[in-house]
């Protein structure tokens, strides 16, 4: 992508994440779907590549299309399609012929073609999107208040069943929660996106933390405005 004065910020290892799950392994151009995954002499290669709709830096492809947008949303994967190394440049070099407009209908396209393939639901108004996920978050958070860890109040007892329950109800609502709200981030407002994000590196740390034994310090503590995500004011 054409270089320019600012500072290209890296994505989070969950915006990636989310990235591919979003394009099944695919290239989100719907005229091509190309399989990013090859396995050559039984090495398997990725070769998506992460195009941005809005260039990462000032001067690129399209940036006279949204100029105010910030950095920080620039590094979005609201502004993120995944792509074959063929349709990445193709957007770039005839960017006239690829407006952002188009290549975001593209990345609608290809979440409503793995959500309706995997069988999570596209909402058309927040209130039902905010219907489904609630019973998850409400599930959530009466496991914490029952089991989850307290100053002084925390055996091993309490510990054992907050393990559990974080096995067998948390982590799982946690995946759907985050499958759903990908699935449905246009119904979220700039600032609810910004608490997704941030939630979704909490819930991959706690289930590194809890799976895999990941006791790093400095994790990233569930944000308060995700228990009322959705919610509109009355």
């Amino acid at each position: 992508m054409a270089g320019g004065t600012t500072k290209r910020l890296d994505l989070s290892t969950p915006a990636k994440n989310l990235l591919w799950s979003e394009s099944g392994g695919h290239c989100q151009n719907p005229q091509c779907r190309a399989d990013l995954h090859v396995l050559i002499e039984q090495q398997r290669l990725h070769l998506g590549e992460l195009a941005h709709i809005i260039p990462a830096q000032t001067g690129g492809p399209r940036a006279d299309e949204d100029p105010e947008l910030t950095d920080s949303d620039r590094a979005q994967p609201e502004n993120i399609l995944l792509l074959c190394p063929t349709c990445h440049t193709m957007i770039d070099k005839a960017s006239h012929a690829y407006p952002a407009t188009l290549l975001h209908e593209w990345k609608q396209r290809s979440q409503k073609a793995r959500a309706q393939a995997f069988g999570t639901p596209i909402f058309d108004t927040r209130v039902d999107a905010r219907a489904h996920i609630e019973p998850l978050l409400e599930a959530n958070k009466a496991v914490f208040d029952r089991y989850g860890p307290r100053s002084g109040d925390f055996d091993d007892d309490r510990a054992d069943q907050w393990q559990r329950h974080v096995a067998a109800a948390i982590i799982p609502n946690n995946q759907q929660l985050q499958r759903v709200l990908h699935a449905n981030r246009h119904l979220l407002t700039t600032q609810e996106k910004t608490t997704f994000h941030t939630w979704a590196i909490h819930a991959q740390e706690f289930e590194e933390r809890h799976l895999q034994g990941d006791w790093t310090a400095g994790s990233t503590r569930f944000p308060p405005a995700m228990a009322t995500i959705l919610v509109d004011e009355q």
